[in-house]
């Protein structure tokens, strides 16, 4: 059995997380009248995280010095951490970010690993702790919805803009788990992290042949600029 996730940032100063999970089960399975009822009978199986320096992203640097300067970290349903909550180390990375990026995140992986936002010795109020990830989150679909008024899946959104292809599909992922393979599994969760990220850091984003949408739609550039515009400034002694 593999051992918990232990963050070891390897560079000091403020970051962002990108992130994906992967579940045990399709939506077009489960009982239940609505979405948020269904996803009640789902469980996480892994989840990745990409980790990436905010320096190189506020200076514009390009896309792939970005990326290389990352660290990707993994959790597994039934790898447990302290407390037998598996997730421990996940939530701690969230609560350090300066924002974190998903693709339907809100709408699916927040809801799927949110019985994992317990009480801890350091905190007590797991509501407000998800509140406050949720708050600095940039979920790229929704902000794609909005723009469009249309639902666009992550691989037409890669085709568009010139990205390589997921290498699966949450179907596949599915019996990859039910198989036991694990490496494949994560492998692809991993994957869709990495595209993830590369879609994020692209200053407009084509939704068309003919349509972008401008960096403060869906850019974490311009995102993240946004949330320092928003932060309280600490009073000055």
């Amino acid at each position: 059995m593999e051992a918990p996730t232990e963050i070891t940032w390897p560079c000091s100063g403020r970051y962002v997380v990108v992130f994906d999970c992967e579940s045990d089960s399709l939506l077009s399975t489960l009982p239940g009248e609505s979405h948020e009822d269904k996803i009640r009978f789902m469980q996480f199986t892994v989840v990745s995280a990409l980790a990436l320096p905010c320096e190189p992203i506020e200076a514009g640097a390009p896309i792939d010095d970005i990326m290389s300067r990352g660290m990707v970290y993994n959790w597994w349903r039934d790898v447990a951490e302290d407390g037998n909550n598996p997730l421990v180390s996940l939530l701690a990375l969230f609560d350090g970010a300066e924002a974190i990026v998903g693709y339907n995140c809100n709408g699916f992986d927040f809801p799927l690993i949110r019985r994992f936002y317990r009480p801890t010795q350091s905190t007590a109020q797991p509501v407000q702790r998800y509140v406050d990830h949720r708050t600095k989150t940039l979920d790229i679909m929704s902000r794609v919805r909005d723009a469009t008024g249309s639902y666009m899946k992550l691989d037409a959104l890669l085709k568009h803009n010139g990205l390589s292809s997921k290498s699966s599909n949450g179907k596949e992922a599915v019996v990859m788990w039910e198989r036991g393979e694990r490496d494949a599994l994560k492998s692809y969760c991993d994957m869709d992290v990495m595209l993830t990220a590369r879609l994020a850091l692209l200053e407009t984003v084509a939704v068309s042949d003919t349509v972008r949408i401008g960096g403060a739609g869906c850019g974490l550039r311009a995102f993240l600029a946004s949330q320092l515009a928003t932060k309280p400034t600490e009073a000055n002694d």
